[in-house]
């Protein structure tokens, strides 16, 4: 959106109100702030939490209604399961994170290689992946959310289980944000083709991951995706295009 144009929904927001509106403080709690504020605070939530996603991952997001309205739905639905948290917290869970720092790829790896590793607990490792209802909303929007939450608490029963075939000892993934997959990136041709149909319904700011269990040396295996960084920890939200069919 040009300049002019961003500036023309502000005059238009500030005109509604009648006044400019008094802003916001991000380190306050957000879910109050955007349950009390104006559509102009609203709209300057969503721009700063643009401008410091892209900060953080050294990439440019732009600046648009649709783009601001994406992440209010986004911010909605964390701040409401952090209702406590600030904006700034909030928004720095889904910050590019350190090679080390949650929801980064070592941490990611140090998660999936406990899989390959002699006696472990399959099914007690993938019931632990199960994404909460509130978890399944805050990366993807109606309805594709609603048909998702029915899938995964149908997939999640007592004995189901992710892992590798005999000797398959060691992990293969990519590591992505889902902010890359929605803008049709490269990376998107890593991940299996029925992203392409979900990705319109995709909410920005969350790493993602596709992985395979396979032998050393190796690039052939178990193949998975949809281990997702959401609400402080990791989940398992695989081939969500089939709650299209």
């Amino acid at each position: 959106m040009r300049a002019r144009s961003i500036l023309a929904v502000v005059f238009l927001v500030a005109g509604v109100h009648g006044s400019a509106a008094e802003g916001f403080d991000p380190r306050d709690p957000c879910y109050a702030q955007l349950s009390q504020g104006t559509d102009m605070d609203k709209l300057m939530m969503a721009a700063w939490t643009m401008g410091y996603l892209a900060s953080a991952q050294e990439k440019v997001i732009p600046v648009d209604i649709a783009n601001a309205t994406t992440i209010l739905r986004n911010l909605a639905d964390v701040c409401g399961a952090n209702s406590q948290l600030g904006l700034m917290e909030v928004v720095s869970m889904s910050r590019k994170s350190g090679v080390d720092g949650p929801g980064g790829e070592a941490e990611a790896r140090a998660l999936l290689e406990r899989f390959v590793q002699a006696g472990a607990d399959l099914g007690g490792m993938t019931l632990a992946l199960k994404p909460t209802e509130a978890d399944i909303r805050a990366v993807y929007n109606e309805p594709l959310a609603g048909r998702l939450v029915a899938m995964y608490e149908s997939m999640y029963q007592p004995g189901a289980a992710i892992g590798p075939k005999p000797g398959q000892d060691s992990v293969i993934l990519v590591r992505t944000m889902t902010d890359n997959l929605i803008r049709g990136d490269a990376v998107l041709g890593e991940f299996p083709g029925g992203y392409r149909n979900v990705v319109g319904h995709m909410n920005p700011g969350f790493p993602i991951v596709r992985f395979k269990f396979v032998k050393a040396g190796e690039e052939t295996g178990m193949a998975f995706d949809g281990l997702i960084y959401v609400n402080g920890r990791w989940v398992l939200m695989p081939k969500p295009w089939r709650a299209l069919e």
